[in-house]
């Protein structure tokens, strides 16, 4: 038995006139209580007023069985609409108040990825709409949306988590079902196109078994002949792709002009993002610039038995502070800025405790490094207690931002340590997204010398660190029309 369907699609697929068509079936056919969920009490407005109005007020069936007075009184009720063995609620999923106090055998939420990722201090969405449902043994839920960022849309998630069905349609040629992808000019199928100076002029799709040439004129004996393939089955959750490449002809755009649309939106990535989800269906990726770690595992070396003290200058640390752990890198630096990781310590137990700090004084002792920094964003009160007595251990705070530099400019930074002397507090300030772009740049130089990271194959230097230190990339995401640079994790 399904109750759960998610709809992953492109924009004006007939979606919504399939969600207006559900509910006058169930008031004619099926009345229960059912629930209508929209990102916002402004949007639920809208689409009462545009959608669904004529469903009450002009179609004979629905009209016949609200009685024209209360045709015309459900079309001005915004928020519930009673029809005989059932109600339906009209509400905004930004509220929590539109989950309180309501069961319901049918909800529908639309245009999913608006949604708050959190309603208030409640929590996810998607999980208060499926708890309003729990009385009833036959629910159903349905989650439709264009997506928006990957894995942060909400409709890619649950899509995911669904039998992932895709409609699959054969190859007038050679008779091969296959689902409808973009493709592009990398690719050797999907959309292709011809240009006469530099305007495209026609556009086609190459089957991917025959490379036989498909064109719209063929669309809708293959639309006919189509099937919905589950490319996760054995999960109950059904869930459905639906992409403008199968829009019948004349009820969405031709391949000519999505070919059109795609080589104006490539020219930015605000609007090649556009295409992307309001076209194709597909959640964005943010384009990232990242470092492999099997690339940094494989460069791994063996150090000179006799060390490191014909190239080494200096040798600092760094400190992350955890609850349940200190981990320290060692670093030995040679002229301009080459750099050797000497060993990676990891101190484990309860950072609040003075037995660990005394631990890790003692193994950083043997290293004598001239200069430690320690994170102080976690277990601050230790941390400061650490450095107050040792003169090389120096308490430091990470500020986020794109426009902060790595270390505060010398003015700035004598009077901030000014005020912070008269407390008994020196706190030395990181620009984190400059120190991560330095660090980055480093690991990507390939040949030894300045500036370049040596790495010892050593067992402190495993696959976990390196997957670690390669933790997050540099992406460039969209606010409005303006694009940004952002750290993200890729690994959770």
């Amino acid at each position: 038995r399904v109750q759960d369907i998610v709809v992953m699609k492109s924009s004006q697929v007939g979606c919504t006139e399939a969600t207006v068509n559900f509910i006058g079936y169930v008031m004619e056919h099926a009345p229960s209580p059912m629930m209508l969920l929209m990102p916002t009490l402004e949007s639920r407005d809208a689409w009462k007023a545009q959608k669904l109005n004529p469903l009450l007020t002009d179609t004979p069936a629905i009209k016949q069985l609200l009685g024209g007075m209360r045709s015309r009184d459900a079309a001005n009720r915004q928020d519930m609409i009673d029809f005989p063995g059932g109600v339906l609620f009209l509400a905004g999923g930004n509220s929590p108040n539109s989950y309180a106090q309501r069961s319901v055998r049918y909800i529908v939420m639309d245009d999913l990825d608006r949604f708050p990722p959190e309603v208030g201090a409640e929590g996810d969405p998607v999980r208060l709409a499926e708890g309003r449902t729990k009385a009833f043994a036959r629910a159903k839920r349905i989650l439709i949306s264009t997506p928006t960022v990957a894995d942060e849309s909400l409709i890619e998630r649950e899509y995911k988590r669904s039998d992932q069905r895709r409609y699959y349609v054969p190859c007038p040629h050679c008779n091969e079902y296959q689902p409808l992808e973009w493709g592009g000019p990398e690719t050797p199928h999907g959309i292709k196109w011809s240009k006469v100076d530099g305007n495209i002029i026609a556009a086609w799709y190459v089957c991917r078994a025959c490379s036989g040439e498909i064109h719209d004129h063929h669309k809708p004996a293959m639309l006919a002949a189509g099937r919905w393939i589950a490319e996760n089955p054995g999960v109950q959750k059904r869930g459905y792709h639906l992409t403008a490449l199968m829009a019948p002809v004349g009820l969405g755009p031709s391949w000519l002009d999505l070919a059109r649309e795609w080589q104006d939106a490539i020219r930015s990535p605000g609007t090649l993002r556009t295409f992307i989800n309001t076209h194709l269906g597909e959640p964005w990726v943010e384009q990232g610039d990242q470092v492999e770690a099997t690339g940094l595992i494989a460069r791994a070396e063996e150090y000179p038995e006799e060390g490191l003290n014909d190239v080494r200058l200096a040798r600092t640390a760094f400190v992350d502070v955890q609850k349940d752990r200190l981990e320290c890198t060692i670093v030995a630096w040679g002229a301009q800025e080459e750099c050797w990781a000497e060993e990676h310590l990891i101190v484990p137990g309860d950072t609040a405790r003075p037995e660990v700090w005394a631990t890790f004084a003692e193994e950083i002792a043997h290293w004598s490094p001239e200069a430690v920094g320690i994170d102080s964003g976690y277990n601050t009160s230790m941390v400061y207690a650490f450095c107050e007595k040792r003169r090389w251990a120096m308490a430091t705070k990470g500020v986020a931002g794109p426009g902060r530099p790595l270390v505060e400019d010398e003015r700035a930074r004598r009077q901030r340590l000014r005020r912070q002397r008269r407390k008994g507090i020196t706190v030395h300030m990181v620009g984190v997204d400059q120190g991560k772009a330095l660090v980055y740049s480093r690991l990507k130089i390939e040949q030894a010398g300045p500036g370049y990271i040596h790495f010892p194959r050593d067992p402190a230097f495993d696959d976990e660190y390196f997957a670690q230190l390669t933790a997050e990339k540099l992406v460039t995401k969209i606010r409005g029309t303006r694009p940004y640079q952002e750290w993200v994790q890729t690994r959770a």
